[in-house]
């Protein structure tokens, strides 16, 4: 659907959309190449049409039709009850094993520091924008204050999910501790 998005904002060859994907959701590591995968279905399902072929395909270019504008606006003003959580770590601790539990605390570890640092970019860049606001005379388009929304959203969510982190770490290193204790007593 972001593929289909972007095409719909503007025409663009299969790079650009890559590009786009990439820079706009960046959080989201989609893998290079998503669009060289994705327009060509869209195409074929008649969501977006190709346009104008390239000298090799990641220079196609691809504009969205009628029909992906509606599947696009259905897709985008749909709520889905409750929201699919896809987090591979919390998928990843059904398979976990005792032994695992030292890389486990690691492994959370490490995921909450990237959080508090995802935060902190987040909120240095949400200085920033707020700067580019006061410079202009808080005359700034709608575009613009939704970006800044969207970082601010982004500033707090990354907050939300080292703290989670925080007390998912805690709990493991205290599982660990009585798994070990548990452990000695046995042996």
């Amino acid at each position: 659907m972001l593929c289909l998005g972007l095409a719909l904002q503007r025409e663009d060859t299969v790079k650009g959309i890559d590009r786009r994907l990439t820079r706009l959701f960046s959080s989201a590591r989609f893998t290079r190449g998503s669009a060289h995968k994705n327009l060509p279905s869209l195409a074929a399902d008649g969501l977006v049409q190709l346009i104008e072929k390239g000298a090799e395909p990641s220079l196609d270019r691809y504009a969205g039709t009628d029909k992906g504008e509606e599947r696009f606006q259905a897709w985008l003003h749909q709520t889905e009850l409750p929201p699919a959580v896809r987090d591979a770590l919390h998928c990843k601790l059904e398979f976990y094993e005792l032994d695992d539990l030292p890389a486990l605390v690691e492994a959370v570890r490490e995921q909450e520091e990237a959080f508090t640092a995802a935060t902190d970019i987040a909120h240095e860049r949400l200085q920033a924008e707020q700067r580019v606001r006061r410079a202009s005379g808080n005359a700034t388009d709608w575009r613009f204050e939704l970006r800044r929304i969207k970082t601010k959203d982004a500033a707090k969510l990354g907050g939300l999910m080292a703290e989670r982190l925080e007390a998912l770490r805690e709990e493991l290193e205290e599982l660990l501790v009585r798994a070990q204790t548990a452990s000695s007593e046995v042996g």
